[in-house]
This record gives C-alpha cells, structure tokens and sequence, in this order.
C-alpha cells in the first residue's frame, strides 16, 4: 500500500485494499505481523487519504463537467475500513497483552496465558490454572515457594510442604498456605480469595501508610468455602462464595447474571484474539444474564443482538463493534 503505483487506477486500489483484508483473516499472526511492520514503517493512515483523494482527483478529471459524481462506495469501503484496520492493529498487536506474550518467550518463570485457560505444573509438584489474559511469576528455591500474581485470575492446587510456605503475593497483600486449594482474582480495585479446600491466611499490604478510611483489617484466616478481599483500605470480612460462578472459567464456562454490558465486553475480550467495543455509551446500562462457553464468542455477540435489540458490526475477524 505504500509502495503502489500513485496513478493506480481505483479498481486496482479495491483489489490491493480486498488482499490487505483477506490476508489480515487469514491468522492473528498476520495481524500481529502487520502491527510490528506498521510501528517500524510509521501510519499508513496518510499515504492511503493521498491515494484516496489522487485517485479521486484522476476521475473527476476524465468525467464531464456537468456530470454528477456517483457515490464511490466499493472503492471508500477498503479506504475506511483500511484506516480503521490501521488503529486497530497498533492496539491488537501492540497492547497490552504483547508485552507478557514477548516476556514468557524468553523467562522461563514468567507464565502468561493469553486468550484461553493455561495449566502449567509447578517445581514442587502444585498446579496453576491462569485464565485468559492472565500472567504469574514465579520463584522457587530449596527454601521459598512464591509466585507474584501480575495480573489476572488463578487457581492452585499446592503441594503439602511444611518447611515451605507457599506464598501468592498480590498487589494489595499476601495468600499464604501448605497445602490447599484456592483461586485468587485481581482486578483494578481489589484482590478475591476465595478458599476451597484447607485453610489459607491472607496479609494486607500496601508497601505504603494505610489509607484514609481504612478498615484496619490486615490479616483474615480463611477456612474451606470461605472467601475475602484485599483492596487499598484492607482486608474484607470473610464470606462465603458462590463456587458455581467462580470456579466457571476452569470449566470453559462465563456466567453473567444482571451483570453490565460493559463488564461483560471487558471478561468476552479476555478469550476473543480481535477486540469488542460499544460505540454508543448508553449500552453499557444495559445488563446481560446467561451462561456461555468461553470457546464460542459468537454465540454470546448473538445472544446480546437478539436479547437486547443491539446491531453488530464486524470489520473482519478482529474488530466488532456494538451499535
């Protein structure tokens, strides 16, 4: 596309632009590819409006001038969407989730699972499970156990040893246990430990003076079914949790009940390899309720047109968006 002849006539621009978009479908390492290409080489964004407005020029020139000009939709639709695919692909492929992919590649203690469910045994014989867009570090020596939650949803399954604590440490507080069962979610504004087998004690910390309306609450002993909090302002007190919801995503499965529209794009984003976004604000009020596979994103974009009126527009494989 930058590299095309500058006199190209418009159907050989339609054809280039149809290639681009088959080929961007063809696998997310194109997509992927294309995004490295196009942080190296800078936007394409102003070479396709010189081509658009040339090629626009060179027809306008050959037409009468009492002619009026049809609407050029076959040639303006690769144009725009082109643009779109532009952006898109710079967030895709460069965002957030490039950095832990390159990362696991070359550090062999760094575990990163990206748009599906990852299990990965550990040195002492334990289990992890890390959701989608999820990310650990770990490290274990003859005297430590302990992983750093990076970001994310996880499950353990921790082999019993009593000379070694095993230690999940958190952005606001510690987990630590000997041999349990447990899944810990963290997000923005909290930490949740919920506790499903054994018994596991949770240590507030911030690394910094405790916050203005704290609830002073460092330390919480879970016991089996039981779960808490970690946030800015401490620990929660302990609850107990709904173990269908929250032992779903190990079993392939999102439930959602009255939950946002917004939150629910947020959790189908984390198992789609493109992006989902609503373009009108006022459709995040709306709510979602349902069970659905965490394998068949479409199925749930279907479910959302059909039960709250909502149109989808696909741009390719990669880009949907909810009108």
């Amino acid at each position: 596309m930058r590299e095309a002849n500058k006199n190209a006539a418009s159907d050989q621009w339609d054809a280039l632009f149809a290639q681009f978009e088959h080929w961007l479908e063809q696998s997310p390492k194109n997509v992927h590819a294309y995004a490295e290409v196009e942080l190296l080489w800078g936007k394409v964004e102003e070479p396709v409006k010189q081509q658009a407005r040339q090629a626009q020029s060179n027809d306008d020139r050959k037409k009468p001038k009492n002619q009026i000009t049809p609407r050029r939709r076959g040639y303006m639709r690769p144009v725009i969407v082109s643009a779109i695919a532009a952006c898109l692909l710079l967030f895709v492929g460069l965002g957030t989730g490039t950095y832990p992919a390159v990362k696991g590649m070359f550090d062999d203690t760094f575990i990163y699972a990206q748009h599906s469910v990852l299990t990965n045994a550990l040195p002492d014989g334990s289990v992890i499970k890390l959701n989608a867009e999820s990310a650990v570090s770990i490290d274990f020596d003859a005297d430590t156990r302990s992983i750093d939650l990076v970001s994310g949803e996880a499950w353990f399954e921790v082999a019993h040893d009593t000379q070694r604590p095993f230690v999940v440490h958190t952005k606001f507080g510690d987990v630590t246990a000997l041999g349990t069962v447990f899944n810990i979610s963290s997000d923005k504004d909290q930490v949740t430990v919920s506790l499903e087998e054994g018994k596991v004690a949770v240590d507030w910390s911030t690394g910094g003076p405790d916050e203005v309306g704290s609830n002073n609450k460092k330390h919480v002993t879970l016991l089996a079914g039981e779960a808490t909090t970690l946030s800015s302002r401490g620990a929660g007190k302990r609850t107990h949790f709904d173990r269908v919801a929250t032992t779903a995503w190990r079993k392939g499965k999102m439930v959602f009940y009255q939950t946002p529209l917004s939150d629910v794009i947020d959790v189908l984003n984390t198992y789609h390899e493109g992006h989902i976004m609503a373009v009108n604000p006022k459709l995040s009020e709306m709510s979602v309720s349902g069970v659905f596979r965490t394998d068949d994103i479409d199925q749930v974009i279907e479910a959302i047109e059909g039960t709250l009126s909502i149109q989808v527009v696909r741009l390719g494989n990669y880009m949907i968006l909810l009108i």
